[in-house]
C-alpha cells in the first residue's frame, strides 16, 4: 500500500468531475386547480395534483419504519422482520438499491435485497463502517484488524487498504476516492483509485482545532460525506460537532456548539450528542445520526439544524418524525427513490426513513381527507368554511414544491356561481358550472345571444347576455360575453424591393390572430400564386410587379379570412452591358505640336458613377476625367479609354472605347520664337519651336560660328547652356534641316536674362 501525508493531493481533486447517481432526476413541480367551492354534504371530484417534474414515490414523509430485523441479538437469516442482526452498524447501498450492512457484533456481512431478503455474504473482526460502489463490491472498515476489506459479489474478501488506528465510517466521492475516519488516529484519510493512502486532515492531536488541514484536529471521527462541490464533512462524535473541510484545504464547524444536546438552529447554535453516521443528498442536504441524542437530524447546505426524526427517546416505535424513536441510531444510506435507511445499533434493526411523499400545513374541513402519499384530496365536507390557503408540498430525492391551494366550503342552499368565460359563436354548448347543494336552473336574459338546452349554455351569435342561477332558494347571476371572430391581421416584408431581374426575392409574413394553423394566400400582381406558406419567392419578378398577401384562420368553426396586406411594388433592372465611346476634337491630320481634345461618352443606359482611364497605344496616360487633351502626340499614335461603372446589373463594369489613330502632317511650317530668358522664373525658359519632325536636324551657332546646341527632332526644349553652363545674354544663329535636306529654316534666337 503506497502512503502520503501531502494534502495537496487532496486539493487537485477539484479538477475532476463529480455527479451523484441519478443527478439527471429532477425535483417534483405540482400545480393544483385552485380556487375550490365545495357543498356541505356533497361528495367532492377528488382533487389530484399535476406534477410535470420528478415523480414522487408514494410514501409518507418522515415516515419512520422497521425494515428488516426481529429486534433479537442474533445474525439470522430471513426476509424483513423475520432476519435478525447483532449490533447492525455500517450501511451503503448498490446501483440497484441492494443494502449491504456489516453486524459489530458478530462480525458479518450482510445484504438486503429491495424486497428485504437477508443473506450473509462475508464477515471481518468487529467491522464498523461499510460503503459500496455501483457494482456491488462491499468495502468495510475492521477497527480490530485495522484495515479495509473488499468483498466482491462473489464473495471474495481482499485488504483493499491498510495503515489505519481505528478505521470507522467510509464513503467514496464521485470519482472513485474512498474516504475514511480514523478513530483512533484522529484523523481524515483517502484512498485513491489507485491505492494511494492520504491523510487529508488532523493532525492527530484529540481535539477540535479549525484551520488549516496541517494544523486542524479531531477527537474520534466517525463518519464522513463528500457534496458534489468536493466538501468532505465529518461527524466529528467526540467533539458533538459536524465539520467541514474545503477544498482547499480548510477545516471549520459546519454545525454544532460542541456541548452536548438536541437543539435545532443554525451552525454553532445547534447542538448534537456524539454523532457518528453521515449521508448527503443530491441538494447537498447532510443527514446524522445523532447517536446519543436517539435522533436523525438533518442540517440544509447553508447550516440550518433540525430534527428529521426521533423523539429523543429510547426506543423503537414507529412513526412520523418525532414521533418515532431508536435506540442509538449510528450510520446511515440512501436509496435511489429517497428512502433514508438506518442501522439503529441497540435496537438491533434496520429502520426506514421515508423521504418522499407529501405534506399539508394545516386540517382541511371537516369531511375532507388529505392523503399524504399522493397528495389527493377527497372526501365529503360536513361543514362550511371560510376561503382558506393550504399549502401542500411534494417531496423526492432531489428536492421539493409546493403549491397554495384555496378551498371554501359553503352551505347546500347556497349558489357558488363564476364569472364565466367569454366565447366565440364556434364555442360548444358547455355547462355553467354553478355549484349547489339543491338542483340547479338557469335561463338566459338574451336569446338572441345564447339559450339553454338540457342545462347548457348554448351560442347563437355575438353579443352580451345575462345567465340566471337558481335552486329555488338563491338566486345568482353572471354575465356573458360572446365575441365576434378576431380577424387576423397581416404585413408583409421583403428582403429587396430592389433587384436585378432574375435574382431571387423572398417576401415574409408577419401575422397576428392568425390562429394556430393559418392558411396564406398570395398574390403576384393580383393573382394568386397558391403558395400556402409564410414566406413566398420568385425570380420571375419585373419591374413594377406588385405583391400581396392574405391569410386564414382556420382554428374557428368556420375560416376568418384577413384583409389584403400592405403593398409590395418592385423596382427591377435589366441586366445591361455598358459601352463607351470616344470623339477627337478633329479627325483630320494636324501639325505637330497642336492639341487634341477627346471625349468619352457611355452609350447604354443607367451608367452608375462612371471612372475613366486614358491610354495612349495601350499604356496609362494618368488622365483619368471624361476628357483627354494633348499637344505631344505623334503621328499614328493610338488613343483609347477604360471606363468602369458602378452598376449592380451589369454583365461586365468594364468597357473599353472605340480606338483613333492620330495622324501628323510633316508638312506643316515651323514656327520659331526669337527669344527666350532662360533664368529659371519659370516663364519662356525654354527655346520653343513649333512643328519640328522627329527627324529634323536642329543646330545653334554663336558669332563664331561654333556650334552651342544640337539635336536630332525636338523633344527636349533648348535652356539655353552648354555643357551644363549658362550662355551669356546675346544674339545666337540657328539651323533646322528637315524632310531629309529638302527643306531648311534658319534665323536668329536672342538669350535675354
Amino acid at each position: 500500500m503506497k502512503r502520503t501525508t501531502k494534502p495537496s493531493l487532496y486539493i487537485l481533486m477539484i479538477f475532476f468531475c463529480f455527479s451523484f447517481k441519478n443527478a439527471v432526476a429532477q425535483k417534483p413541480d405540482i400545480t393544483y386547480a385552485s380556487p375550490q367551492t365545495y357543498v356541505t354534504g356533497i361528495t367532492i371530484a377528488p382533487l389530484i395534483p399535476t406534477n410535470q417534474g420528478g415523480a414522487v414515490p408514494a410514501n409518507i414523509y418522515k415516515q419512520v419504519s422497521t425494515f428488516a430485523g426481529s429486534g433479537a441479538s442474533l445474525s439470522g437469516n430471513g426476509i424483513g422482520t423475520n432476519a435478525s442482526f447483532n449490533l447492525p452498524s455500517g450501511i451503503g447501498l448498490d446501483a440497484n438499491s441492494n443494502i449491504y450492512i456489516c453486524d459489530f457484533g458478530s462480525g458479518a456481512i450482510r445484504k438486503i435485497t429491495p424486497a428485504g431478503v437477508v443473506t450473509t455474504i462475508g464477515n471481518a473482526t468487529d467491522p464498523t463502517g461499510l460503503t459500496a460502489d455501483d457494482t456491488g463490491n462491499v468495502f468495510v472498515s475492521s477497527s480490530w484488524d485495522k484495515v479495509i476489506y473488499r468483498i466482491t459479489p462473489a464473495g471474495v474478501k481482499t485488504v483493499f487498504a491498510s495503515g489505519f488506528s481505528n478505521p470507522g465510517g467510509l464513503n467514496f466521492d464521485g470519482v472513485g476516492n474512498l474516504y475514511v475516519a480514523d478513530q483512533g488516529s484522529n484523523q481524515i484519510k483517502m484512498i485513491t483509485p489507485s491505492g494511494v493512502l492520504t491523510v487529508i486532515a488532523g493532525t492527530g492531536q484529540a481535539s477540535a482545532i479549525d484551520g488549516n488541514v496541517n494544523v486542524a484536529t479531531f477527537y474520534r471521527p466517525d463518519g464522513v460525506a463528500v457534496d458534489n462541490q468536493f466538501n468532505i464533512y465529518v461527524a466529528d462524535a467526540g467533539n458533538n460537532k459536524i465539520r467541514k473541510i474545503t477544498p482547499a484545504g480548510v477545516v471549520s464547524t459546519f454545525a454544532g456548539s460542541g456541548l452536548p444536546g438536541s437543539v435545532d438552529g443554525n451552525g454553532t447554535n445547534a447542538r448534537l450528542y456524539y454523532p457518528t453516521g453521515i449521508t448527503i443528498d443530491p441538494n447537498n442536504n447532510l443527514y446524522v445520526a445523532d447517536y446519543r441524542n436517539y435522533q436523525v437530524r438533518k442540517i440544509t447546505p447553508n447550516g440550518d439544524v433540525t430534527t428529521l426524526a426521533g423523539g429523543g427517546n429510547i426506543g423503537n416505535t414507529n412513526g412520523v418524525g418525532k414521533g418515532a424513536s431508536f435506540n442509538s441510531p449510528i450510520m446511515l444510506a440512501f436509496d435511489k427513490l429517497g428512502n433514508l435507511f438506518v442501522t439503529d445499533f441497540n435496537n438491533n434493526l434496520i429502520r426506514k426513513i421515508s423521504l418522499t411523499g407529501y405534506t399539508i400545513d394545516r386540517n382541511l374541513p371537516n369531511g375532507l381527507v388529505f392523503d399524504a402519499r399522493t397528495g389527493i384530496i377527497s372526501g365529503t365536507p360536513t361543514e362550511t368554511w371560510t376561503k382558506t390557503d393550504y399549502v401542500i408540498t411534494a417531496y423526492n430525492l432531489f428536492g421539493s414544491d409546493s403549491e397554495t391551494v384555496n378551498i371554501e366550503v359553503v352551505s347546500a342552499s347556497k349558489i357558488v356561481f363564476n364569472e364565466l368565460p367569454t366565447a366565440n359563436i364556434c364555442q360548444a354548448d358547455f355547462d355553467p358550472e354553478a355549484i349547489s347543494g339543491m338542483p340547479i336552473t338557469y335561463s338566459s336574459s338574451n336569446l338572441q345571444v345564447a339559450t339553454i338546452l338540457a342545462g347548457k349554455i348554448h351560442v347563437v351569435a355575438p353579443g352580451i347576455t345575462t345567465i340566471t342561477a337558481t335552486n329555488g332558494t338563491e338566486t345568482s347571476t353572471r354575465n356573458f360575453v360572446v365575441s365576434d371572430f378576431q380577424k387576423p391581421f397581416a404585413v408583409i416584408t421583403a428582403d429587396a424591393t430592389k433587384a436585378c431581374q432574375g435574382v431571387r426575392i423572398t417576401f415574409r409574413a408577419i401575422v397576428t390572430s392568425a390562429g394556430t394553423n393559418p392558411s396564406f394566400n398570395w398574390f403576384f400582381n393580383g393573382i394568386n400564386v397558391n403558395n400556402n406558406a409564410s414566406t413566398f419567392s420568385t425570380v420571375d419578378a419585373k419591374d413594377g410587379d406588385l405583391v400581396t398577401c392574405q391569410i386564414i384562420n382556420t382554428d374557428y368553426c368556420v375560416p376568418v379570412i384577413s384583409d389584403i396586406s400592405n403593398e409590395i411594388r418592385l423596382s427591377i433592372e435589366e441586366y445591361t452591358t455598358p459601352t463607351v465611346e470616344i470623339n477627337a476634337s478633329t479627325t483630320e491630320p494636324i501639325c505637330a505640336g497642336f492639341p487634341i481634345t477627346f471625349v468619352a461618352t457611355g452609350t447604354s443606359n443607367s451608367i452608375i458613377s462612371p471612372t475613366y482611364e486614358w491610354l495612349v497605344n495601350d499604356k496609362t496616360t494618368g488622365i483619368n476625367e471624361s476628357t483627354f487633351t494633348s499637344a505631344t502626340l505623334k503621328n499614328n499614335d493610338v488613343v483609347t479609354v477604360k471606363m468602369q461603372t458602378e452598376n449592380a446589373c451589369t454583365t461586365n463594369p468594364i468597357a473599353y472605347s472605340n480606338p483613333i489613330t492620330v495622324a501628323i502632317r510633316n508638312d506643316c511650317e515651323v514656327l520659331v520664337r526669337n527669344s527666350f530668358t532662360p533664368n529659371g522664373d519659370g516663364v519662356n525658359d525654354y527655346w520653343q519651336i513649333n512643328a519640328v519632325s522627329d527627324n529634323a536636324l536642329v543646330k545653334v551657332f554663336n558669332r563664331n560660328g561654333s556650334i552651342v546646341y544640337q539635336s536630332t527632332g525636338y523633344k527636349k526644349p533648348w535652356d539655353g547652356n552648354l555643357n551644363g553652363r549658362s550662355l551669356p545674354v546675346g544674339t545666337y544663329y540657328y539651323l533646322i534641316i528637315s524632310e531629309k535636306g529638302t527643306k531648311k529654316d534658319s534665323g536668329s534666337v536672342t538669350i535675354l536674362r
